[in-house]
Protein backbone atom coordinates (compact mmCIF):
# COMPACT_ATOMS: atom_id res chain seq x y z
CA UNK A 1 0.00 0.00 0.00
CA UNK A 2 1.44 3.33 -1.03
CA UNK A 3 1.79 6.25 1.34
CA UNK A 4 0.25 9.64 0.95
CA UNK A 5 1.73 11.87 -1.74
CA UNK A 6 2.74 15.48 -1.89
CA UNK A 7 2.54 17.84 -4.81
CA UNK A 8 3.32 21.40 -5.72
CA UNK A 9 0.26 23.61 -5.42
CA UNK A 10 1.85 26.61 -7.18
CA UNK A 11 -0.27 26.86 -10.34
CA UNK A 12 2.51 28.35 -12.51
CA UNK A 13 4.96 25.56 -11.63
CA UNK A 14 5.74 22.87 -14.24
CA UNK A 15 5.46 20.16 -11.55
CA UNK A 16 1.93 21.35 -10.74
CA UNK A 17 0.91 21.43 -14.39
CA UNK A 18 2.23 17.88 -14.92
CA UNK A 19 0.73 16.76 -11.59
CA UNK A 20 4.09 15.47 -10.43
CA UNK A 21 3.88 13.62 -7.14
CA UNK A 22 6.56 13.54 -4.49
CA UNK A 23 7.32 11.22 -1.61
CA UNK A 24 5.88 11.99 1.79
CA UNK A 25 9.42 12.72 3.03
CA UNK A 26 9.98 15.47 0.40
CA UNK A 27 9.35 19.01 1.63
CA UNK A 28 10.06 21.27 -1.34
CA UNK A 29 9.25 21.21 -5.06
CA UNK A 30 12.21 20.22 -7.24
CA UNK A 31 11.06 22.64 -9.99
CA UNK A 32 10.10 25.87 -8.21
CA UNK A 33 11.34 25.35 -4.64
CA UNK A 34 7.97 26.10 -3.00
CA UNK A 35 6.78 24.05 -0.05
CA UNK A 36 4.89 20.88 -1.04
CA UNK A 37 1.41 20.04 0.21
CA UNK A 38 -0.42 16.75 0.52
CA UNK A 39 -2.52 16.12 -2.58
CA UNK A 40 -5.11 13.51 -3.60
CA UNK A 41 -3.41 10.51 -5.19
CA UNK A 42 -6.10 10.36 -7.90
CA UNK A 43 -6.98 13.94 -8.91
CA UNK A 44 -4.16 16.01 -7.36
CA UNK A 45 -6.55 18.20 -5.34
CA UNK A 46 -4.85 19.69 -2.25
CA UNK A 47 -6.03 17.85 0.86
CA UNK A 48 -7.47 19.62 3.89
CA UNK A 49 -7.14 16.48 6.03
CA UNK A 50 -3.49 15.53 5.67
CA UNK A 51 -4.09 12.10 7.17
CA UNK A 52 -6.06 10.99 4.09
CA UNK A 53 -4.73 9.74 0.74
CA UNK A 54 -7.73 10.84 -1.35
CA UNK A 55 -9.96 13.90 -1.48
CA UNK A 56 -13.59 13.59 -0.39
CA UNK A 57 -14.84 13.17 -3.98
CA UNK A 58 -12.35 10.46 -4.97
CA UNK A 59 -12.88 8.68 -1.66
CA UNK A 60 -16.64 8.65 -2.29
CA UNK A 61 -16.12 7.24 -5.82
CA UNK A 62 -13.85 4.51 -4.42
CA UNK A 63 -16.39 3.65 -1.72
CA UNK A 64 -19.24 3.52 -4.25
CA UNK A 65 -17.19 1.22 -6.47
CA UNK A 66 -16.41 -1.04 -3.51
CA UNK A 67 -20.08 -1.11 -2.48
CA UNK A 68 -21.10 -2.04 -6.04
CA UNK A 69 -18.55 -4.87 -6.14
CA UNK A 70 -19.89 -6.25 -2.87
CA UNK A 71 -23.44 -5.98 -4.20
CA UNK A 72 -22.61 -7.74 -7.49
CA UNK A 73 -20.62 -10.49 -5.78
CA UNK A 74 -23.50 -11.00 -3.34
CA UNK A 75 -26.03 -11.31 -6.15
CA UNK A 76 -23.80 -13.74 -8.06
CA UNK A 77 -23.38 -15.78 -4.89
CA UNK A 78 -27.14 -15.85 -4.41
CA UNK A 79 -27.70 -16.95 -8.00
CA UNK A 80 -25.12 -19.71 -7.67
CA UNK A 81 -26.72 -20.88 -4.43
CA UNK A 82 -30.13 -20.99 -6.11
CA UNK A 83 -28.74 -22.86 -9.12
CA UNK A 84 -26.93 -25.38 -6.94
CA UNK A 85 -30.10 -25.99 -4.94
CA UNK A 86 -32.04 -26.68 -8.13
CA UNK A 87 -29.32 -29.06 -9.34
CA UNK A 88 -29.30 -30.91 -6.03
CA UNK A 89 -33.08 -31.25 -5.83
CA UNK A 90 -33.42 -32.19 -9.49
CA UNK A 91 -30.22 -34.24 -9.58
CA UNK A 92 -31.99 -37.57 -9.91
CA UNK A 93 -34.07 -36.36 -12.85
CA UNK A 94 -31.00 -34.93 -14.56
CA UNK A 95 -29.07 -38.17 -14.01
CA UNK A 96 -31.90 -40.12 -15.64
CA UNK A 97 -31.93 -37.83 -18.67
CA UNK A 98 -28.17 -38.04 -19.07
CA UNK A 99 -28.19 -41.82 -18.82
CA UNK A 100 -30.83 -41.96 -21.58
CA UNK A 101 -28.69 -39.75 -23.83
CA UNK A 102 -25.73 -42.16 -23.67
Amino acid sequence: MMDRVKGCVTEKCAAHKKKTTYKESDDYCSKCGDKLSYVCKKCYTPLEDTSEKYCVRCLAVRQDRNDNVVKVVGSIGGALLTASTVVLTKGKDIAKIISKLK
